[in-house]
């Protein structure tokens, strides 16, 4: 690790505290050298340990009561550091080795319903209607979603979060972000920082900054990565619904959890793609809305109803 690389991660871990942190670049900057991400986690860490402690650490550094003496100032200094150093050490000792939990609980929402989930270290998830999270592991590191939720996750290098969305594998490294999935069909948008996706059907894993998002195509499986408007992502908090060129199978999923029944396309439209904002408002407008914008059909076939092109 050189003072240049320790530089810029410094550089790096401050410009985020500001709303125009350029998140494209500090992607790429993780990007052009293994040794960018690990000296990014040690400082995070230790900013981390010392927040967490800051108690701690306070009652180790007050410094004694002054006394009027040449030499004392030399010996503060030096008790100081030493101070540092043995504080820092402590705040890692209780960092290292807090006792576990078991934090392995699942959560559901029903239509028009949502929850705001709060994790042990500051995290936080806002989950969708009709969703379902399932959040394990002794740091709850082990993340499953089902239906949607958006994620405001804390960055933790000790901690290695993976959120499992159908067959996408989804990695932070302190991001907020929004997933949609529902069998295949998944989308993953980044409003701030950066995520990696990995999966089976991708040949390498993707890294998205902030105001980009992946789509993956339930028809075929492909998928590709598009920009979005960062206040678009996870917009659904404020009542409305965004999307910009969505294939419709991925609109029907999004809107089956708010009309209370599930919403399916016919395979003569399921390559279509749908670009719009709707107003949620009691969910049962949704459907009659798309396909009015789309010039589509809706069929009720009691289960569920059904987007076609053709008349039912």
């Amino acid at each position: 690790m050189t003072d240049r690389i320790m530089d810029e991660a410094l550089a790096w871990h401050s410009a985020q505290q500001s709303d125009d942190c350029d998140w494209d670049a500090f992607a790429l900057w993780l990007e052009a050298d293994p040794r960018h991400r690990d000296c990014y986690d040690d400082v995070a860490l230790i900013d981390r340990a010392i927040e967490d402690h800051r108690p701690v650490l306070q009652s180790v550094l007050t410094p004694p009561a002054p006394v009027d003496m040449p030499r004392v100032r030399h010996r503060r200094a030096i008790w100081a550091m030493g101070g540092l150093a043995a504080a820092l050490a402590l705040v890692f000792g209780l960092s290292t080795f807090a006792p576990g939990r078991d934090a392995a609980v699942d959560y559901r929402t029903g239509p028009n319903e949502s929850r705001e989930i709060a994790l042990a270290d500051g995290s936080r998830i806002h989950l969708a209607a009709a969703s379902h999270l399932h959040v394990a592991g002794e740091r709850q590191d082990r993340l499953t979603i089902e239906g949607s939720a958006y994620f405001d996750i804390r960055h933790d290098p000790a901690r290695s979060m993976v959120i499992q969305a159908g067959d996408q594998q989804v990695s932070d490294i302190g991001t907020r972000f929004d997933i949609l999935t529902m069998g295949r069909a998944a989308r993953i948008a980044v409003a701030q920082g950066v995520v990696t996706v990995s999966s089976p059907s991708l040949a390498s894993a993707i890294t998205l900054g902030q105001g980009r998002q992946l789509i993956v195509d339930p028809a075929d499986g492909d998928a590709e990565v598009q920009t979005v408007q960062a206040n678009d992502v996870g917009a659904w908090r404020e009542g409305r619904l965004a999307w910009d060129n969505m294939p419709l199978p991925l609109v029907a999923a999004d809107i089956s959890r708010y009309a209370g029944r599930p919403v399916a396309v016919s395979p003569d439209i399921a390559g279509r793609r749908f670009s719009g904002v709707l107003v949620v408002g009691d969910g049962t407008a949704l459907v009659g809305d798309v396909a009015r914008l789309m010039d589509l059909k809706v069929a009720d076939r009691g289960s569920g109803l059904l987007l076609t092109g053709a008349r039912p």
